[in-house]
């Protein structure tokens, strides 16, 4: 050890050899079946080992494995050849049924409050651990309640990477409306809302801030060297107050505070499409009240009182 600490390298002076070599022939078995000659290229083209073994002390590494739990089968393929392989191991991940709900539980619970980034981390960590799990249920069971179940993860990464750079973009897009088109857009994010994704972005087709369901983006088609904004793109400034603490509010890109108070602030939201930001508004509820321009407050007031009116008739 005071060898190692000094210079950091590992020599024969350091290792076990015989525990060493059964923990490579424990990892190599476990990639897969392996011949005898297989196996003797392997540690003798080992930099620490560079020696062939014998048929009798690799039954000796065999055994070994074989009285810690791990089952060692051998079989003759079609090519005649005998060849190894670990099929099970007592170092195996197994969850049972109830632990696997338990996980389940956990993740429905953390999802909620994670952005689209950390969702993938969360699917790709579940993907790997699914690897080495011995239940073929696990990542089916993950799936059916993933936000991302519908999603090409290859095309969501793409997507994120051209909101970070705001791109100017051309997305094969299935509309539930008009079917299969392009749409030219800037990307600007990529967020989840009501269970699921959408790309956020300025559309050139109706010349205003739009979202589009991701898992309804088929490609993209197209992501422009140059941005050109259009001239007809219009936007407006929407002023509201919103109650709670100015600074541990958490604000889009497109808004600002432009008056702080004790427990409310005054923001000002700029933006090009009405029905998101009612929307965006309507979440708030009542600690939310929009002052101005006149036009979109009476509009807003008025989809108030027709939402009221929705539960009180008949």
């Amino acid at each position: 050890m005071k060898e190692f600490i000094k210079n950091q390298k590992v020599t024969y002076n350091l290792m076990s050899f015989t525990g060493y070599k059964a923990l490579l022939l424990f990892s190599l078995l476990t990639e897969g079946p392996k011949s005898y000659e297989e196996i003797c290229e392997y540690f003798f083209n080992h930099p620490y080992l560079r020696e062939k073994i014998s048929i009798d002390t690799l039954r000796v590494y065999i055994n070994s494995l074989r009285r810690i739990g791990c089952e060692v089968k051998r079989f003759r393929g079609d090519d005649k050849i005998s060849r190894y392989v670990i099929t099970a191991h007592p170092f195996e991940l197994k969850l049972s049924d109830e632990q696997i709900q338990s996980v389940i539980k956990i993740y429905k619970s953390i999802v909620k409050n994670m952005d689209v980034k950390e969702l993938l981390s969360m699917e790709r960590f579940f993907e790997k651990i699914g690897s080495y799990i011995k239940n073929d249920d696990f990542i089916a069971d993950i799936r059916k309640i993933s936000m991302l179940r519908d999603i090409d993860k290859k095309l969501l990464e793409d997507l994120l990477d051209c909101c970070d750079r705001k791109e100017q973009i051309v997305i094969q897009y299935n509309s539930p409306n008009s079917g299969e088109k392009s749409i030219e857009l800037i990307a600007d994010k990529v967020d989840a809302s009501n269970g699921k994704i959408y790309l956020y972005g300025t559309g050139f087709e109706y010349m205003q801030y739009g979202s589009f369901l991701v898992s309804r983006i088929k490609k993209i088609n197209e992501i422009k060297i140059e941005k050109t904004i259009p001239e007809e793109l219009k936007e407006f400034r929407i002023t509201y107050t919103l109650d709670g603490s100015p600074d541990k509010l958490n604000l889009d890109d497109n808004e600002k505070i432009i008056e702080k108070h004790n427990n409310y602030a005054v923001i000002e939201m700029k933006t090009s499409n009405d029905f998101l930001a009612k929307q965006k508004l309507l979440e708030y509820g009542p600690a939310c009240k929009v002052l101005e321009p006149e036009s979109f407050k009476n509009d807003f007031i008025k989809l108030l009182k027709d939402m009221k009116a929705g539960y009180y008739c008949g």
